[in-house]
């Protein structure tokens, strides 16, 4: 009988769940076909995903890229209209290679949309792309512009080449009749043209072969920034590029307007992609709204005077277009998600009236079974608590009894702090017993784990544990001695270790997991004491967030705990505690742990030694880098990675002259103190101190290895003035930079 229902209830999932997914909950279905790749290919597919739903429609965008492949781009458009998308958005390879598939497609009242070039097919439905004409233009008025006002020539005229991309392609054919129609007209320039493949390697070899048959120029126009760089690269070296001003078309983030920005490209032009304004216009034709059938999309000339305020535009747009094709990708996940839910919803309800039976049935012959098992768990329990907690108790307080009468003995300590201390664990022990009698004469007594401390001494914990934490927060530079955080819910267990350690640490305490980790994470530490078994958080929790959170990873941590068997040891060890004591401990043996613990936290510092990782990642490459850290362990430390992240974050900003330490911590996610505790500890040096000296080794390299000025140098490493530059260099190295320049001539 359950195995008929089990596989009823399989064959009825499956059906609904395939009958959910085959659900086709998109309006419209676009195919784009798009002639090749490329930044500004990629840059136009992510507007357009990322319209798919701003248009109060549920739009589906199929994209695929023929790579410059005619017969690709007519199989991939045939299959588009295979699937049965509305309508056709395509950015034709060829004039005339396409008409075949799209003639196809307009007999199935498809309508096309042209984007970015067109065909020799008159029968389409819309254009929307750049002004190709309108691009040659403004370029060839900026070229004439440059040859009255910054070209030299000697008394020449000033030669303007054009590097035209297919004239069988339209936009070449456009920004050529565009260029050559405003030169023409300066008869006081020497035009030439020549074709090229529209590629950087092409350009970068016509410019090349130019250049090296003695040949004049001095302005070069090609279609594109990509393929003006490689001219400009060609020109470079052959040592001419500052003979000649180089101009394209484009101007994306990262291209173009990185070109123009670091002097490469004399000008650009912004060739807009504008995806959605596609997609918007596909929309108008779908739904029958009134629509341009020619539209251009205006843009403007890049120059050296604008690309700033046009670069930080362009950059912020093209996040947020990011932003939004992950917002579009996670949306559609969801909706398939919603509709496989809707399915299993139903297939639910009919599961559980089914079940309802079937548990309904099983129910009466095991509910006897269950309530004697529930019973027998139940006191299995209560005693495993109970011996467990009893333990710890009878640890506790003969810990607080046998470590201040050894220090009564060697005459040691606060005499009545210590006596009030063993006389108040000695009634405690008494009362421990007395319940453990009482527990085995009636076997029905349970113990609570907590400290019996009165409501003054609570109060009086937690206000220590904030004045603790206070004084830490505002005194982080206060490193005379070493920082011992103390975790224990008991308050007389504080106040002896408290003694024990307050002649040699700076000690701040802590009641629970909960609030040790608070104040761990606040202050930074320089060792951890902590109890096992407490209230709120226990202290293998507290050790394990401890050893994971990024500030304070790098702190050892010793337990005391009255769990005492080999795997509650194993356990404790597990979390990455350094050291695990039971109670009674020796408060000599105590002493000499914690001594140990920092010692081996001084070697360690030894170990990332700040003078070496400066070296390193200042002088050696990815590759040296990695070979560098498998010298001491086949994969590196979480303490290794942490310098790792913090010297790189401090070299990518190292030119910033307002370069604060707050900066720095918001890179790695660590707060100021955190931060500076965290860089002392690990290294024995403030933050400050190694951006001083990474900046002072980096320029002391750069004064060797380049022709730069002192006060390019100062720049670049991120000094404010020349004259501070020199005052540290001096101090770091006894001498001034200008001596290492005399001594380099030598």
């Amino acid at each position: 009988m359950k195995t008929r229902i089990s596989n009823t209830l399989f064959i009825l999932l499956a059906t609904l769940v395939t009958l959910s997914g085959c659900t086709n909950h998109y309006k419209y279905k676009i195919g784009v076909s798009q002639c090749v790749g490329g930044a500004w290919r990629d840059k136009a597919n992510v507007e357009m995903l990322s319209a798919q739903h701003l248009y109060d429609n549920d739009v589906k965008v199929i994209i695929k890229n023929a790579d410059n492949n005619n017969e690709r781009q007519c199989l991939q458009i045939d299959s588009l209209v295979d699937e049965g998308v509305d309508l056709l958005v395509v950015s034709p390879n060829d004039y005339h290679a396409l008409n075949g598939s799209l003639q196809r497609a307009r007999e199935k009242n498809i309508p096309i949309v042209f984007f970015d070039r067109t065909t020799a097919l008159k029968d389409y439905t819309a254009y929307i792309g750049g002004d190709n004409v309108e691009a040659g233009r403004k370029m060839a008025e900026y070229a004439v512009l440059l040859c009255r006002d910054s070209v030299k020539t000697d008394g020449r005229r000033p030669i303007v080449l054009e590097m035209t991309g297919p004239l069988a392609i339209s936009p070449a054919a456009q920004r050529h009749a565009g260029f050559s129609e405003v030169i023409s007209k300066n008869p006081s320039i020497d035009y030439r043209h020549v074709p090229s493949q529209w590629s950087y390697d092409d350009c970068k070899r016509i410019m090349r072969e130019w250049l090296e048959n003695g040949k004049a120029v001095d302005v070069v126009f090609c279609h594109s920034d990509l393929a003006a760089v490689g001219a400009y690269e060609a020109a470079k070296e052959l040592h001419k590029e500052r003979e000649i001003r180089f101009l394209g078309i484009d101007g994306l983030p990262g291209e173009g307007l990185d070109a123009v920005q670091n002097g490469q490209l004399a000008a650009s032009y912004i060739y807009s992609t504008h995806g959605e304004e596609v997609i918007a216009l596909a929309l108008r034709i779908l739904e029958g709204k009134p629509f341009k059938r020619t539209n251009n999309l205006k843009s403007i000339v890049v120059t050296p005077q604008n690309v700033a305020d046009i670069a930080l535009s362009s950059h912020s747009l093209q996040k947020q277009n990011s932003y939004l094709a992950t917002i579009q990708t996670k949306l559609e996940t969801y909706l398939g998600f919603y509709h496989i839910q809707r399915a299993l919803l139903i297939v639910s309800l009919l599961v559980i009236l089914l079940l309802a039976v079937a548990v309904f049935t099983t129910w009466r012959a095991v509910r006897a079974t269950r309530r004697a098992n529930r019973r027998m768990r139940e006191l299995n329990d209560e005693q495993t608590r109970f011996f467990t907690n009893a333990s710890h108790l009878l640890r506790t307080p003969l810990t607080l009894i046998a470590g201040p009468v050894k220090q009564l003995a060697e005459g040691k300590g606060d005499r009545q702090q210590l006596v009030g201390i063993v006389q108040r664990n000695v009634e405690q022990l008494q009362r421990l017993v007395s319940d453990v009698l009482l527990f085995r004469r009636e076997n029905s007594a349970t113990v609570d784990d907590t400290t019996v401390t009165t409501d003054e001494q609570l109060l009086a914990s937690r206000k220590a544990v904030q004045e603790s934490r206070h004084d830490t927060l505002i005194n982080d530079n206060a490193e005379e001695l070493a920082t011992v955080l103390i975790v224990d819910d008991n308050a007389d267990m504080r106040a002896y270790l408290r003694t024990l350690l307050l002649d040699r640490y700076y000690v701040i305490e802590a009641a629970d997991g909960q609030s040790g980790l608070k104040l761990a994470v606040e202050s930074v530490p320089d060792i951890v004491v902590s109890d096992v078994m407490m209230p709120v958080m226990d202290g293998l929790t507290f050790c394990t967030r401890l050893k994971q959170h990024e500030a304070t990873s790098h702190i050892p941590a010793l337990l005391l705990t009255a769990r005492s068997s080999e795997q509650q040891c194993i356990e404790g060890l597990q979390t990455g505690a350094d050291i695990y004591m039971t109670k009674p401990f020796s408060a000599d043996l105590l002493l000499a742990n914690i001594a140990s613990l920092l010692a081996n936290r001084q070697k360690l510092r030894q170990l990332f030694n700040t003078q070496n990782l400066n070296t390193q990642h200042l002088n050696t490459t990815p590759s040296q880098h990695s070979t560098f850290n498998t010298q001491h362990s086949t994969s590196p430390s979480p303490d290794r990675r942490f310098l790792d992240t913090f010297l790189k974050a401090m070299e990518k900003h190292m030119s910033n002259t307002n370069l604060k330490i707050e900066d720095l911590g918001g890179e790695v996610g660590l707060s100021r103190v955190q931060l500076y505790r965290k860089v002392k500890a690990l290294t024995g040096m403030t933050p400050v101190e190694i951006l001083r000296e990474t900046r002072l080794k980096r320029a002391m390299q750069l004064l060797k290895t380049t022709d730069k000025t002192v006060s390019e140098i100062a720049n670049e490493v991120g000094f404010a003035t020349p004259g501070y530059f020199s005052s540290c260099f001096k101090k770091q190295y006894d001498k001034y930079p200008t001596d290492v320049r005399e001594e380099m001539k030598v």
